[in-house]
């Protein structure tokens, strides 16, 4: 063996890489082997084998399995747990895997360190916790708690009527001992139906970078008030269901009151309605906020689309500056009832959008409805001016098969090949294209053809597609069309939904004749 290999810092460069190179299971197994190789492998290969455990078990299978609580460990057992339990950086519990070896809480307490802590496993960075299963809950807290612990996620899931009430105290009590203990806690994930006050565990943990909340109305808006505060939240993922949006904005200007909300964001997804989205854009910081990406999505309940313009008008007032990356995912369910002799408006228009004009810096902008939006040429035109920058335009949606076509929206779109013009001409950048399009209204052949500016940035397009029953697709047409505007796509596809099953003929003939145009043969996908 080479003596360099005997150099401890050499071997953790070569294990990490074997570490980031493998997949959990064959990097065990690979660290297994390597710590049988000599003394000088045996505490590094150890330290990646037991740095991420899938759950604890491997360390409770440590300590003796017929213990009492008034039982006292032998020292040789103590430091063999000891050795073991100090390399663990990241560890699991499925519930149902929870917990196969069953250990006094005296023993755990006779293992744990000295001081108030009580903690097991001193270097824990990481904690996954998956409770879902409703007849496995048990959660010892001292064994998922460190000062250093910098991530937790928790998920009980969605499939009990209500918070379980036997795993109601011990997530209560270990969120607690995490806020008080773990001062280096960055990132939390909670997920599922957990009772208010474990929600509530959060508003104490100021330190937060990253917050991911999925726990319905168990989020109150009292601690929702309190999230605003965090002088550090850089990153928010939220269900944001408020019954009372009166208490919403009662809080959140209680908060701001004394202190500016939100001052670090910079990436915002909220699953919300328009009411409580009005109010929360509204406690934005517009002078020196930094939010830079947010994705809006829709509580499902039908609704006009109009209804979201308000809000949108207040985010463009105050990320004028900032917003690059927009996205709205607005879905309605009928499960709910709907008066189908007035319909919901489902359609985003220029319009209901105008607010976004305001936001000169975007550079993607998506919109997913339940209905594509209803644009015409000359929309196209104003938003390619409203977005000079942008760099991924995505308003193609399948239509939703729910309506009837024409009583409550056209399957038929507004939009034409010659929007395409606009978009080349104003938006130098555009790399990435979808737009529903009447492919076969194309505008008629200038002879000589018109100098359309040609736009080399755009790499992928998508066409949502109607050309209604009876109209013949004109491809070398479109495909001229598309390369007087797009000349160097490398990706061209066609969406016409379930209705386009006996089109593949027309678009296998519109991607010849666009890829010829250039000289090229049509990729293989």
């Amino acid at each position: 063996m080479h003596p360099v290999l005997l150099i401890d810092e050499v071997l953790r460069v070569i294990f990490d890489n074997i570490d980031g190179e493998l997949n959990r299971p064959p990097a065990c197994k690979t660290f297994f082997r390597l710590a049988t190789v000599c003394r000088a492998w045996k505490d590094p290969a150890l330290d990646y084998l037991w740095a991420s455990l899938a759950s604890v078990d491997p360390l409770l299978a440590l300590l003796p399995q017929n213990a009492s609580d008034d039982s006292t460990l032998p020292p040789d057992v103590l430091a063999r747990f000891h050795a073991y339990a100090s390399r663990v950086r990241t560890v699991g519990q499925n519930s149902r895997k929870l917990l196969r070896h069953k250990v006094p809480p005296g023993v755990l307490s006779a293992v744990a360190s000295g001081g108030e802590d009580q903690t097991i496993l001193p270097a824990l960075r990481s904690v996954r916790l998956v409770l879902n299963d409703r007849t496995k809950r048990e959660l010892p807290p001292t064994l998922y708690l460190s000062r250093n612990l910098q991530r937790v996620t928790i998920d009980v899931g969605f499939n009990c009527g209500k918070a379980a009430p036997e795993l109601r105290e011990p997530l209560h009590t270990y969120l607690e001992n995490v806020a008080r203990v773990a001062s280096e806690l960055k990132h939390l994930r909670l997920r599922g139906q957990l009772a208010s006050p474990v929600v509530d565990t959060v508003a104490s943990m100021h330190g937060l970078r990253s917050l991911f909340l999925c726990v319905g109305p168990q989020l109150t808006a009292r601690t929702f008030a309190s999230i605003a505060t965090f002088p550090c939240l850089e990153d928010l993922r939220i269900q944001l269901d408020c019954p009372d949006t009166g208490d919403l904005s009662d809080a959140l200007a209680t908060a701001s009151a004394s202190t500016t909300l939100f001052p670090s964001l910079r990436t915002l997804q909220v699953r919300t309605s328009p009411a409580a989205a009005e109010i929360f854009f509204a406690h934005l910081p517009a002078a020196h906020g930094k939010l830079h990406t947010l994705h809006l999505e829709s509580d499902l309940k039908p609704r006009s689309v109009d209804t979201w313009t308000p809000a949108l008008a207040l985010l463009a007032d105050k990320t004028a500056a900032t917003l690059a990356d927009l996205s709205i995912e607005a879905l309605t369910s009928f499960c709910e009832a709907v008066d189908h002799t007035v319909p919901p408006k489902l359609h985003f228009t220029l319009t209901t959008l105008a607010p976004l004009a305001r936001l000169p810096h975007l550079r993607r902008f998506a919109l997913d409805a339940s209905i594509p939006p209803d644009l015409s040429d000359a929309d196209l035109a104003a938003l390619a001016r409203w977005w000079p920058a942008l760099e991924d335009l995505a308003l193609w949606s399948r239509p939703c098969d729910t309506f009837d076509a024409p009583t409550y929206f056209s399957r038929q779109p507004r939009a034409t090949p010659a929007g395409l013009r606009a978009l080349a001409a104003h938006c130098p950048r555009l790399r990435a294209l979808a737009l529903p399009m009447d492919v076969a209204a194309l505008p008629p052949r200038a002879h000589p053809p018109l100098a359309v500016p040609a736009q080399a940035a755009l790499r992928r397009a998508t066409l949502g597609c109607a050309h209604g029953a009876g109209r013949a697709l004109d491809a070398p047409a479109l495909a001229e069309c598309l390369f007087r505007a797009f000349p160097a796509l490398e990706a061209l596809e066609f969406d016409n939904g379930a209705d386009g099953d006996g089109d593949e003929a027309e678009w296998a003939g519109v991607l010849e004749s666009y890829f010829g145009l250039g000289g090229r043969a049509v990729p293989v996908v």
